[in-house]
């Protein structure tokens, strides 16, 4: 990745994890990149653009994150549990792309079209339980609130680890993926 373009995209990490999508103009990423406010122009048609493509580049690496270890043997259990304790992993390791995530998913910036191009991302996940619950293996229950499970809880117990209000050693871990396993497990 050329080096201005890959500033450009830090530099708006960086700051949109700190101020906001609306407390981050432009000029202010270029001044954090070390670039003229021209250049951005050439990497990227405009806000919305540099936006979009950074949530594509950290919305690939966290599913590389957390698909790292699955085996084609892995059972629904040790798919389930792998990738919530890679998530995990991952927001801990990379708080201000937790944050973005999370700021972008609630904002106007997410659209069906970022949303499909990402969804090769997880497909594998999404195949693993789509089959799960055909098996009985799973509750019947719709992908979006399997998801909660899976990531929405792990980013607020990655969020508390770091804040300091609860440790999550591995003793915790273990009942935190424990609890969401049992929550959607079959009876």
């Amino acid at each position: 990745m050329d080096d201005k373009r890959a500033a450009i995209l830090q530099a708006t990490l960086t700051l949109i994890s700190e101020h906001g999508f609306h407390g981050t103009p432009m000029s202010k990423i270029a001044e954090e990149a070390g670039v003229g406010a021209g250049t951005i122009y050439r990497y990227f048609e405009n806000k919305e653009t540099l936006i979009n493509e950074l949530f594509l580049e950290i919305k690939r690496d966290f599913s590389i994150a957390m698909l790292a270890g699955l085996s084609a043997g892995d059972s629904t259990e040790q798919v389930f549990r792998k990738t919530w304790l890679n998530a995990f992993q991952y927001c801990v390791e990379n708080p201000a792309e937790m944050a973005f995530l999370e700021q972008y998913h609630n904002s106007p910036f997410l659209t069906p079209e970022t949303e499909a191009a990402t969804s090769q991302y997880l497909a594998p996940i999404v195949d693993a339980f789509q089959s799960a619950i055909e098996a009985g293996e799973i509750k019947n229950i719709p992908f979006e609130m399997l998801t909660i499970f899976a990531y929405d809880v792990t980013v607020a117990h990655a969020k508390r680890h770091l804040s300091g209000a609860l440790v999550m050693d591995e003793a915790n871990l273990e009942l935190a993926v424990q609890a969401c396993w049992d929550a959607i497990k079959a009876a």
